[in-house]
């Protein structure tokens, strides 16, 4: 099992054709032609990362989520409107259906038309992932994959592969509900835990560390939150350990509300812009 950190997202970006690199690079190039130096096909996959695989392990809590719920994310590179993310909570028989999709908008959907689609079949109680299925369009590169967790061989079996499977697995869409569904009610600052997410025939493993409580400022207004970062090395990609952060709605629906990421060059932002069919409404406070 491979760590998420620089030299993980080195190991990937090395491994992607020439072809499709060059297709990366000339988007970026054309809009920060001075940050040739940072492999920014790496930023795409990072945000999908972070955004959908920061699960928790405290104990499983009341699902804050229901049939119905739509979150909606705007994704920005420094001031540049890159894309946007849906995601909505189904419910079919005794699962969860949960989709995921994500689309570029504006200057980069001029350069390089992104449109994604996940979907995750999810055990309602146990909130383990029983099928998994993605279909990428990124340009002119298509890639579909699908995957069956089978618990009784203790296997993970895809389009491609069939790997051993480890306790506590998630994959890259379930494991962001799974986490809404932990309790944090006893946490301390400085809590440290593992997390597991399948991709592309392989588990990732890394850590997620507690910050605190935060309250910060939205278009719905001051929302209280907790804070978590990813555990991360720096280098070419990361300039601190902690160059990641992660906003969750300290409330019922346990939300993320924001996510940032200081980069070598430049910085990556997104907000929650819209939300429906939650447990509760967003509740705002005056100030921090």
């Amino acid at each position: 099992m491979r760590n998420l950190d620089d030299k993980y997202m080195g190991l990937w970006i090395h491994d992607i054709s020439k072809q499709r690199t060059l297709r990366f690079l000339s988007w970026y190039v054309i809009i920060f032609s001075q940050n040739k130096e940072i492999p920014k096909s790496a930023i795409v996959k990072i945000i999908l990362i972070l955004l959908l695989s920061t699960s928790t392990v405290f104990g499983q809590n009341e699902t804050p989520f229901k049939e119905g719920e739509k979150l909606s994310y705007k994704v920005h590179y420094g001031l540049v409107a890159a894309g946007v993310a849906d995601l909505e909570t189904q419910t079919t028989g005794d699962a969860y259906k949960f989709i995921a999709k994500g689309r570029s908008t504006g200057l980069f959907n001029l350069f390089f038309k992104v449109r994604n689609s996940y979907e995750s079949l999810v055990d309602k109680y146990s909130l383990k992932p029983k099928q998994f299925h993605r279909d990428i369009r990124e340009g002119d590169y298509v890639k579909t994959e699908s995957v069956f967790f089978n618990y009784d061989l203790k296997q993970a079996e895809s389009t491609r592969d069939t790997i051993p499977l480890p306790e506590n697995t998630q994959d890259l869409l379930s494991i962001f509900y799974f986490m809404r569904a932990q309790n944090f009610d006893s946490l301390e600052i400085g809590n440290k835990k593992s997390l597991q997410v399948y991709l592309d025939d392989e588990f990732m493993n890394s850590k997620l560390e507690y910050l605190g409580p935060d309250t910060i400022k939205t278009k719905f207004g001051w929302i209280p939150c907790t804070k978590w970062s990813p555990e991360l090395q720096t280098g070419r990609v990361f300039k601190d350990e902690q160059g990641v952060n992660l906003w969750i709605s300290n409330d019922r629906n346990k939300i993320p509300i924001q996510i940032k990421a200081k980069i070598m060059v430049g910085s990556i932002k997104m907000d929650l812009i819209k939300y429906s069919g939650t447990k509760e409404k967003l509740t705002a406070v005056k100030s921090k």
